[in-house]
């Protein structure tokens, strides 16, 4: 017998809302797995950069379903107590029909239009073969769209990201989805180019504190980064060697790291010869740090003036050197 949605995914996904009728408008996520497949399905949300479970059904006679009523259209994913694997779904108020096959992928979904746009979408996404913006842009009233704007969101300005908002539609204005948006403008807004930097002052390595403000009088290369990060890690022969050009004229690099286990942190600094100053920064994802540098992508690196201003900021150090090199030779 199928388990029906539970009362904490009641909670966490939806207000009731009732037809005329008396009958309230909800969704029901039906799944049809191979043959051998047993146990739970889990229904789950991304948040904070972790997955939380939501529900779970059992799986009898190789079917599955999730029934609720959702606050908004959103993604979710489903994952299964035998595998690892997770499938992302965009679920709306009304029946999703899923087939998915022995590797726990997806071989069959019949929705509404944005869910089986969604599907269509993800792995084209994923190959970066299509981009967000104009995705977004022909369907300006689309939260699915905007998903994947929003996951994609350090590829893009503040001015091009201003000029996206301005043409959605106001169906959008009250979408969760919407609001990180404009969170993440409003945040771009204030380290923009020609503002000043913001403060603060974090653990070193020696267990000492510095703040960003003491450095005054120097131009400064601000790296966001952690050890468990593959592009960060690649960046770093980049940083040495402009560390070696530039240490005695008059630019200081300042490493500020998200990890959140120190034996990490500090074997990464050692391994890839990083001999600059090395803050850390608390909360992981959640840090600060990160929120009041709009960063949502690692590494990420500012450039700052000896006054304290903001003159760059790239996701690639390398597309910050010319404007090193005019500035310091």
């Amino acid at each position: 017998m199928m388990k029906r949605i539970s009362y904490i995914l009641l909670i966490a996904l939806s207000i009731m809302a009732c037809r005329p009728t008396g009958k309230s408008d909800g969704f029901t996520l039906t799944g049809t797995v191979p043959a051998g497949f047993t146990g739970k399905v889990y229904l789950q949300e991304y948040k904070n950069r972790k997955y939380i479970d939501l529900d779970s059904a059992e799986i009898s006679e190789g079917r599955f379903i999730f029934t609720g009523i959702l606050a908004e259209p959103a993604v979710y994913t489903i994952t299964s107590s035998q595998k690892s694997k997770r499938i992302q779904l965009f679920l709306d108020n009304g029946p999703l029909d899923l087939e998915v096959t022995d590797d726990w992928e997806v071989a069959l979904l019949k929705g509404s239009e944005e869910a089986e746009m969604f599907h269509r979408m993800l792995p084209v996404m994923a190959k970066g073969t299509a981009s967000p913006d104009s995705l977004l842009l022909a369907n300006p009233a689309s939260s699915a769209a905007l998903y994947f704007l929003n996951r994609n969101i350090y590829k893009y300005d503040y001015e091009r990201l201003k000029l996206i908002r301005k043409q959605l539609s106001a169906s959008l204005n009250s979408h969760s989805y919407m609001k990180e948006l404009e969170e993440n403008l409003a945040r771009l807004e204030n380290v923009l180019p020609g503002k000043v930097a913001p403060d603060f002052a974090l653990p070193t390595v020696s267990g000492d504190t510095l703040s960003l403000s003491s450095l005054r009088g120097e131009y400064l290369l601000v790296d966001f980064w952690a050890s468990w990060c593959p592009d960060c890690r690649k960046a770093s022969p980049t940083l040495v060697e402009l560390h070696e050009r530039f240490k005695d004229k008059n630019l200081t690099i300042v490493g500020v790291s998200i990890d959140e286990e120190r034996s990490r942190w500090l074997n990464a600094i050692e391994k890839d010869g990083l001999a600059w100053q090395q803050v850390i920064s608390e909360g992981g994802w959640n840090s600060n740090e990160l929120k009041a540098y709009a960063v949502r992508w690692l590494p990420t690196s500012y450039l700052i003036d000896p006054e304290g201003v903001i003159v760059a900021k790239s996701i690639e150090v390398s597309r910050l050197i010319p404007q090193i090199e005019a500035l310091l030779n």
